[in-house]
């Protein structure tokens, strides 16, 4: 199964990278992590890896396996129910301008113990994985676009996106 998301976003392609390829930030823009850190030394590119508390889930171990710098990464996710064989999942960016950027969230799993694999690829893991990636997306357009800063003579704020 593979499911994938589109967010643009209000910000120069550089300063969203510099967000999204801190992978143990994640806990900083959304709600599905409680808490994240680095269990390997290296922390960019492969070989980093991050290890995430995921409330009402548990503990997802993510290693990377593709990192193009200043583009994309794909992560490896461990710790799933039994039922899935294998998974990953990552972000690619496109820019859109100079102050404006599209991140792609896609995320790959494969499912065991054919056919219930594939009823819940359907009816369970398809429908919570799109929850979540939308949710997530929302949570860091808001994150990255709070740190923009406003031009000399505009009004301070920035509107904040809906999460």
């Amino acid at each position: 199964m593979h499911i994938e998301h589109t967010v643009e976003i209000d910000a120069p392609m550089d300063l969203v990278w510099s967000k999204i390829s801190n992978l143990a930030d994640i806990q900083n823009w959304t709600k599905a992590v409680k808490e994240s850190h680095f269990h390997t030394k290296i922390v960019r590119g492969i070989g980093a890896g991050r290890t995430c508390d995921v409330p009402g889930f548990g503990t997802l171990v993510e290693n990377v396996l593709a990192w193009d710098e200043g583009k994309s990464f794909n992560l490896s996710l461990e710790g799933l129910p039994i039922f899935i064989k294998e998974a990953s999942g990552g972000w690619r960016l496109e820019e859109l301008g100079p102050n404006r950027t599209r991140g792609i969230t896609f995320i790959d799993l494969k499912t065991r113990f054919w056919p219930v694999g594939a009823l819940m690829e359907k009816f369970v893991l398809g429908p919570q994985f799109h929850k979540t990636i939308k949710g997530a997306q929302r949570g860091f357009k808001t994150y990255v676009e709070a740190s923009v800063e406003a031009p000399k003579g505009a009004k301070s704020g920035r509107p904040k996106a809906v999460a």
